[in-house]
């Protein structure tokens, strides 16, 4: 296209050259040369040459051959229109918005199949980009020289960089270092037998077999550095995968977690004193020298005595709940930018200073979460996948020409792989793992991900050019060929939910009399608080038949990559936790039998899709029996709201818990309950349909009888037409228990109505449920029977099942609480009644599967 004035780009490519220390992506600074003003021939005006080295990757080049120049309008950024005569596609801004919607819709497409194989994002973004690249889709050279030219990815790199960049700075904020204070034995051990073991092994086998290797790889250093690279276990890519597959929380996502951190944490160190002994050793002078210790030690202290304090300040006047001020989190990402600016110009890696940034500043509220929301839904969900892409995209299977070569990288690769493995498996072993558990912490600790891939662009590719393109594209293909073998794997051997399985029956109905009975409460917030304490007050605790209450803070991990469950500690300044426990603390105090009610707060943080991890690990350590949890629905009075990360959070729990369960609908109007207020629950209804369920509902009914402030009437539903089975024959026992029981006591009711089928369930629960403060239900999941028939055809709430659901209703009860009890559905390697059901698990307002829906299999054994 012939333009009146013109300006041209001119970029001189060395395919020896070095980009400076960056990423291998990443363009250099232009040294730009001015020329004296002339007009050609033509009578151009005046025209700008700029020279520029530029990474050859970005021509798809192999290295050694000739310098290459890449000439292109300066000017051609915004496109007239096609209706004005002008190529769209030969402009800058349409060429990127083109490159980037089609790098991103391949990428989600590919994801949106790779997923349901068990695949992570990871395999499908490089994948995506391969297909897009010259061994597919780019080989028809009019699609690449259209769509793909080497300016267009230029700008898609430049972006992609930054990406990379605020990346790493955002692994820094989420990585919590306090895990390093007590790893645990275990965990360092692992993570030491899982880098030693596979670096030593890769070291002999090359020097073994160094004679058959090419003179690329005898003589340079790419062996070593692809050995110690791929003996490492990255923390931030572990972290990223196992949230995918929704094992954070769980049992071995701690101690890999824990054990990557820890040889993460040192290889950080000992790279970054590594690369200043390398620039010390090349320079000549001892002041230049000195000059580098000092810039890497000014830019330590900057971080510690400047950074730090002032985030420490802003994070200070951030109220609580709240997230940093505009102005703030703007002067921090700029900060991000500075410092992989200095860094860059030190000659260190472009992203340690965003990384030693990250590491400073506190972490979780209110930093991380304002981080997720306003830097992660663009840079993290759109632009960092495209850095994957192009990976993909530069790998060409054209450029591996020697298939020996080819073949001893790959060994040195698979010794990697396979010395991390089994130094891990042997490791677990001694710490007396299983053998299916010890082989998926060594899976995990092979998951591989972007560090990698930026390593080996960054070291490898860009800064010292010690491999081709050839060496490149087989180690990004192995790296996708591993983590593709490895997630999958993951998934099928280790379902951390086969564990919540107890020996023996954890429920209130088979508890001996006068027994010490152990409950957990979890809270969400502190507005949960006032009604489970009212619920307990009436639980009748006393020194006979105390009760041992585990109160669990449910917090979702916001901020941070690695997920919490412990105690809970006081902090310094108030928090929503110590206001929690607080409240329990103080009703154990005020109990008029002191030792009847003993409290043991903890606290647990982690995704809530996957929190009922937390709740059921927790519920079969402390051997508890019944676990009370809040509605998902809150109403103040005025408004509902409503939270399904709450609700699916119920169903998991329902689903796999160790022992009974029971969701509390709170529909008592707000009020500042603690322990001993005038707001107690005096009045108790019991729905009596039959059922396990039914009959733990009776069992915890029973015990609230005998407190001397509320009266309980017990309702048994029966159909027209008696059955004689044997779930008839129990439930007529164990009424007559609680009739025996309760002989002589005045405050319980006792009352049989006869319905036909649900319409006379509905009347019998319309005419007499006004009149009580709490009804109690059986969850009666999958039970068909008379009284319920044609009540199950509109069900809003599942997990509240049948009667519990229609309870809930406005149009049923507005002021009436309602307690909706399930008995325990698995014990003894069994699972209870049959009743086990496909769970559900929810982030952000989305029903997803979880991990693991199949439930228990025969003959697992659990704790006592």
């Amino acid at each position: 296209m012939e333009y009146e004035r013109t300006q041209q780009y001119s970029a001189t490519v060395p395919m020896h050259a070095r980009i400076g220390s960056s990423s291998s992506f990443s363009l250099p600074p232009v040294h730009r040369q001015n020329k004296r003003a002339r007009r050609g021939e033509t009578g151009e005006n005046l025209k700008e040459i700029s020279m520029s080295t530029v990474n050859p990757s970005l021509f798809n080049a192999s290295l050694g051959t000739s310098s290459r120049q890449v000439c292109f309008d300066t000017r051609a950024i915004n496109s007239r229109g096609v209706f004005l005569g002008d190529d769209p596609l030969h402009f800058s801004v349409p060429l990127f918005l083109l490159d980037l919607s089609l790098m991103f819709f391949t990428a989600s497409t590919t994801h949106c199949i790779l997923r349901r194989l068990g695949q992570s994002r990871f395999v499908s973004d490089l994948l995506a980009g391969i297909l897009l690249g010259p061994s597919v889709i780019g080989q028809n050279q009019a699609f690449q020289r259209t769509v793909f030219p080497e300016r267009g990815i230029l700008l898609v790199d430049s972006l992609s960089l930054i990406s990379l960049i605020f990346f790493i700075f955002t692994i820094g904020v989420k990585t919590d270092l306090s895990l390093l204070q007590r790893p645990g034995k275990r965990a360092v051990a692992i993570g030491a037998a899982g880098s030693v073991l596979p670096f030593a092994l890769s070291v002999c086998t090359f020097f073994a077999l160094r004679r058959a290797f090419p003179d690329d790889l005898r003589h340079g250093p790419l062996i070593f550095f692809v050995a110690s690279r791929l003996s490492l276990s990255s923390f931030p890519v572990i972290a990223y995968t196992l949230d995918e597959l929704r094992l954070l929380n769980s049992d071995l996502g701690r101690v890999v977690l824990s054990a990557s951190l820890f040889s993460d944490v040192i290889n950080w160190g000992v790279g970054s004193l590594t690369s200043a002994y390398t620039m010390i050793t090349a320079v000549k002078t001892p002041g230049t020298a000195l000059g580098i210790v000092a810039s890497l030690a000014g830019t330590l202290l900057f971080v510690l005595l400047v950074a730090r304090p002032a985030m420490m300040w802003s994070v200070r006047r951030t109220p609580a709940g709240e997230t940093l001020v505009e102005w703030h989190f703007l002067m921090l990402l700029m900060t991000a930018l500075l410092m992989s600016l200095a860094t860059q110009a030190f000659g260190f890696n472009v992203t340690l200073g965003p990384l030693m940034l990250g590491l400073a500043i506190p972490g979780g509220m209110p930093v991380g979460q304002t981080i997720k929301e306003k830097l992660e839904p663009l840079g993290g969900a759109l632009f960092l996948p495209m850095y994957m892409v192009l990976a993909g995209y530069r790998t060409r299977f054209d450029e591996v020409r020697s298939v020996k070569a080819w073949g001893l990288l790959e060994m040195v690769v698979v010794v990697c792989y396979v010395g991390k493995l089994v130094g891990s498996v042997a490791m677990s072993r001694y710490f007396d793992m299983s053998a299916n558990d010890a082989i998926s912490v060594g899976l995990m600790l092979n998951i591989k991900g972007i560090v990698e891939i930026s390593a080996f662009n960054t070291y490898a590719w860009g800064d010292d050019q010690i491999a081709t393109a050839e060496h490149v594209s087989v180690l990004t293909m192995s790296m996708m060929m591993i983590t593709a073998v490895t997630t999958p794997l993951i998934k099928l051997m280790y379902k951390p939910t086969m564990r919540y399985v107890a020996r023996k029956r954890r429920t209130i109905e088979h508890a001996r009399p006068r027994s010490l009975l152990r409950f957990m409460a979890c809270v969400h917030n502190e507005e949960h608080v006032a009604p489970l304490l009212d619920l307990l007050e009436a639980s009748y605790a006393c020194r006979d038949s105390p009760i041992a209450l585990t109160v669990l803070h449910l917090t979702e991990l916001t901020g941070r990559s690695a997920s919490v469950l412990r105690p809970h500690k006081h902090s310094r300044r108030s928090t929503a936790s110590d206001r929690i426990v607080n409240a329990f603390s103080y009703f154990e105090k005020q109990q008029a039998e002191p030792g009847s009610i003993s409290v043991h707060p903890f606290v647990a943080i982690a995704p809530y899709s996957t929190l009922y991890n937390d709740v059921c690990s927790l519920a079969l350590d402390r051997k508890v029996c019944f676990i009370l949890l809040p509605f998902h629905k809150c109403c103040d009075g005025a408004q509902e709201t409503v939270s399904h990360a709450f609700q699916a959070l119920n169903r998991n729990v329902l689903a796999f818990a160790p022992c009974s369960v029971a969701i509390l609908v709170d529909r008592s109007l707000p009020a500042a309950t603690c322990a001993h207020t005038n707001h107690l629950l005096h009045l108790v209804a019991v729905y009596f349909l039959g059922g396990p369920d039914d009959r733990e509902a009776l069992a915890f009914a029973s015990r609230m009888a005998n407190n001397r402030s509320i009266t309980v009437t017990v309702i048994r539903l029966l159909p027209h037409v008696a059955n004689d089975d044997k779930e008839r024959n129990l439930d007529d026992a164990a009424v007559e228990r609680l009739r025996e029981t309760h002989a002589h006591n005045q405050r319980l009711v006792y009352m049989e109505k006869v319905v036909e089928d649900g319409e006379g369930t509905a009347a019998v629960i319309r005419e007499m449920s006004d009149q009580f403060d709490l009804l109690i239900v059986g969850r009666r999941k999958g039970v068909d029977s008379a009284p319920t028939r044609g009540l199950s055809e509109w069900s809003e709430c599942p997990e509240l099942g049948i009667i519990g659901d229609m309870l809930a209703a406005a149009e049923f009860t507005e002021k009436v609480s309602i307690l909706v009890v399930q008995q325990q559905t698995r014990f003894g390697g069994k699972l209870g009644s049959g009743r086990d059901e496909t769970a559900t698990a929810t982030e952000g307002g989305n029903i997803v599967d979880p991990m693991n829906p199949e439930g228990v299999r025969s003959g697992v054994m659990g704790h006592i």
